[in-house]
Formats: structure tokens, C-alpha cells, sequence
């Protein structure tokens, strides 16, 4: 029994976690937010820019290998040291070295270990470039939540379009009932220029609701390289996205705090660095090559060889590294209180977004009802404008409330579903694959 519970709540512990791995199920959104994270060029830019990180570590491994140089010189020495000698035959001197020096050699210099320097440094750049991937796929998310809001906007724009089209057809339908009628001596001008000024507003309206829906093309087509133009129906439901009630485990999902651990990495590096950097390091030395100045005759060139082996011990640097550990550890303590900010942020605006879509689903029940309503007296009133009942005032009235309701209810729902998606953006759920 006990088992049973406890895979009952690991279900429910892992339920936000599993619901957040991917809540979109529309295969052509899938395929534009593919599309965008693919093509889009500052992400082209940022996977190139990841290729350094690979510079570096075989920089850092060349700490391993020897450093070879050849060396030439020459050097004129004037007074050189001499001594005198009396012999017989009269005074004798000795030259203990040349004028002309020459110099050549092949010289090596090898690491032979540093206490853990060069790790150290291959191990930071590891996790900097774990970093910058984490950073990446953040604009890689961000990119992927603006190609579905810009594609949840076209199709809210394709509805609001439907909508007006059919008042404007409503309307002419209208015109031409009006004129029937006033041929008959059952209506005014004034009635026709009523209608055709109506016409003409919903005509513009819908003129703006087509520039809005290209725009929105235009937009996608930046982010994802594809003219999408006659390939997004105009479907009668979104996506099927669920909202988010909790954030669940959001230091291993959410971006911002992923990025804030990844940067915590890379200080503890920086932590340990400052104390490493004041260590020894040993290293081995050899040349060999060519030169003159040795007795007994110091013009005559002559292989010569020195090997060595050097340590390097850092005395005094100003307490340095002390103050770089100081600041390190500020950036740290700093980081761990930004974690706390975003959990406050994360439960607050989802909080925010929850209630604001308890509030859209009271209107679309409310609006829905409207709608039908609103239709229901439109309906009525046509029969009793052609009756002679009503006045034409009173017919577009009718008419207006349908459109203004139908248009009502289509803004609600786009609202209900950015609600959905922006409940995934707060825990930071990932949209692409």
C-alpha cells in the first residue's frame, strides 16, 4: 500500500514537469518553431560563437606541450678582458674572450607540472561552455514563444477577417434591400447613405485587420526564413495548451535559472583559480647549438648543450588574489539571492496569469451567450425591418451588436490561449526539440 502511495505522489510531483516537456501539439507550429530555431541568424551566429570554446581548450591543453626556439645572435664587446705575459722572446698577451660573439642554439622548454593550473583552467572553460549552450538554447526558447504568438495572432487575425467579412456582406445584403424599397416608396435616401457609411467603416476595419495579418507574416517569415502565406488555416480552435497551475520544479526547467546555476559553476572555477594561480610551477629547459669565445681558441665556433630544470614560486602579488576571491564570492552570494527574486517573480506572475484567465473564461461564457443573443435579435429584427417595423437605425443596431460580439469572443479566446503559452513562458517550459 505504502508503494502505491508513493508512486501516487512521484506521479503527481512529476505531472507539471511531465505536462511542460511539450505542450504544443500543432504539427505545423512544431514545424515553423523548427524552422525558426534553425535558420534564424543570430542562433547561427551563437552556434558559430560556441566553436571558440573549442579554440580555448586546445589553447589551454597546449600548456602541455614544449615550446621550441631557435636562436641567433651576435654581440660586440669592447674592452675584452686580457692578460700579459713576459717571455723571452719578449711580452705575450692572452685573449679570454672574442669581440665578435656569436650565438646559435635550438632551445626547449617543457611544463612538467604546474599543481593543477592547467586542470583547473580546462575544467572552467567546460563549464563556460556549458554556459553559453544554456544560453543558447534560451534564445533558441525565445525565439520558439514569439513563432507561436506570432502564429496564434495570424489565426486570431484570419477569425476577426471572417468576422468582418461577413458584416460587410450583411451590410451590402442590407443596401440592397434599401434600394429595393426605396424604388417601392418604403424608404429614404437617408437609410442608403446610413448603411453605405457603415459599409464603409467595416470595410476599413477590415482593411486594417489584413494589414495587422501581414505584418504578422512578415514577422514569421523573418524568424523562420518560410513564406507561410496561404499555408495557416484558419482553424475554429487553438492548439490544445494547457495552463499551468504550478511551477514545479523550475530550477532545473526555467531558463533564467538555469543560466544563474550554470554562472554559479563558473564562479566556484573562479573561487578556486585565485588560489591556484599562486602556486609553483615547475619547469625543464634544454638548448644546444653553436658558438665561439671558449679557450683556448675563442674564435673557433663549438657545439655547446645546458639543460635545467627551473621553479617558479609566486612570493608577493599585492593580496591580489585575496581581493579577486573577495569579489568572486560577492558575485556568488549575489547570484543565490537573484534564484530567490525569480522564484517570487515565477509564483507571482503566475498567479497573475491564472487569474486573468479565470476572468476570460467568466467573459467567454457571458460572451458566448451574447453572441447567440445578439444573433437571435438580429435575426428578429430582419423580419420585422421587412415588415416595415423597425427602422433601418434600428436594423444596423442589431447588426452591429452581432459583429461587435462575434469579434468580442474571437479576441477572448486569442487571450485564453496567450494566457496558456505565457503560463508555460513564466516556468519556462521548452518549445523546441
Amino acid at each position: 500500500m505504502k508503494k502505491i502511495i508513493g508512486g501516487l505522489a512521484l506521479i503527481i510531483a512529476l505531472s507539471p514537469a511531465m505536462a511542460q516537456d511539450s505542450p504544443v501539439r500543432d504539427e505545423q507550429l512544431r514545424s515553423l518553431i523548427h524552422a525558426a530555431v534553425n535558420n534564424y541568424p543570430r542562433i547561427k551566429e551563437m552556434e558559430e560563437q560556441l566553436k571558440a570554446d573549442g579554440v580555448k581548450e586546445s589553447i589551454i591543453k597546449a600548456g602541455y606541450l614544449p615550446t621550441v626556439t631557435g636562436n641567433l645572435s651576435y654581440r660586440f664587446d669592447a674592452p675584452v678582458p686580457k692578460a700579459e705575459f713576459p717571455l723571452p722572446t719578449g711580452p705575450a698577451s692572452i685573449q679570454f674572450a672574442p669581440n665578435n660573439n656569436y650565438n646559435a642554439n635550438v632551445s626547449v622548454q617543457q611544463l612538467i607540472y604546474d599543481f593543477g593550473r592547467t586542470k583547473l583552467a580546462l575544467n572552467k572553460n567546460n563549464a563556460e561552455h556549458s554556459l553559453n549552450i544554456e544560453n543558447l538554447d534560451n534564445s533558441k526558447n525565445a525565439i520558439a514563444y514569439q513563432v507561436a504568438q506570432i502564429y496564434y495572432n495570424i489565426q486570431f487575425n484570419q477569425k476577426a477577417i471572417q468576422v468582418q467579412q461577413d458584416q460587410i456582406s450583411s451590410l451590402k445584403e442590407n443596401e440592397r434591400l434599401i434600394q429595393a424599397r426605396i424604388k417601392n416608396g418604403d424608404a429614404l435616401e437617408y437609410d442608403l447613405l446610413t448603411t453605405q457609411v457603415r459599409t464603409a467603416n467595416a470595410t476599413n476595419r477590415l482593411t486594417d485587420l489584413q494589414s495587422q495579418l501581414e505584418k504578422q507574416f512578415v514577422l514569421l517569415q523573418w524568424l523562420t526564413a518560410m513564406d507561410a502565406h496561404g499555408k495557416i488555416p484558419a482553424r475554429e480552435n487553438y492548439d490544445d495548451l494547457t495552463l499551468l497551475l504550478e511551477s514545479g520544479d523550475w530550477k532545473s526547467i526555467n531558463p533564467e535559472a538555469r543560466t544563474i546555476q550554470k554562472k554559479l559553476e563558473v564562479f566556484d572555477y573562479d573561487l578556486k583559480e585565485s588560489s591556484v594561480n599562486s602556486r609553483p610551477s615547475l619547469t625543464g629547459s634544454a638548448a644546444g647549438g653553436v658558438r665561439n669565445g671558449f679557450q683556448p681558441d675563442i674564435d673557433q665556433f663549438r657545439l655547446n648543450t645546458s639543460v635545467g630544470v627551473g621553479l617558479s614560486i609566486p612570493i608577493l602579488s599585492g593580496d591580489r588574489p585575496k581581493l579577486r576571491q573577495k569579489l568572486t564570492q560577492v558575485q556568488i552570494d549575489a547570484a543565490k539571492l537573484s534564484l530567490n527574486t525569480l522564484e517570487n517573480n515565477i509564483k507571482k506572475d503566475l498567479a497573475t496569469v491564472q487569474e486573468d484567465y479565470r476572468n476570460l473564461q467568466t467573459k467567454l461564457k457571458t460572451t458566448s451567450v451574447l453572441v447567440s443573443q445578439a444573433e437571435r435579435a438580429y435575426t428578429l429584427a430582419q423580419v420585422r425591418f421587412k415588415e416595415g417595423l423597425i427602422t433601418n437605425v434600428e436594423l444596423l443596431t442589431a447588426q452591429t451588436n452581432v459583429e461587435d460580439a462575434k469579434l468580442q469572443l474571437v479576441q477572448l479566446q486569442y487571450q485564453t490561449q496567450l494566457d496558456k503559452l505565457e503560463s508555460h513562458k513564466v516556468v519556462g517550459t521548452k518549445l523546441f526539440n
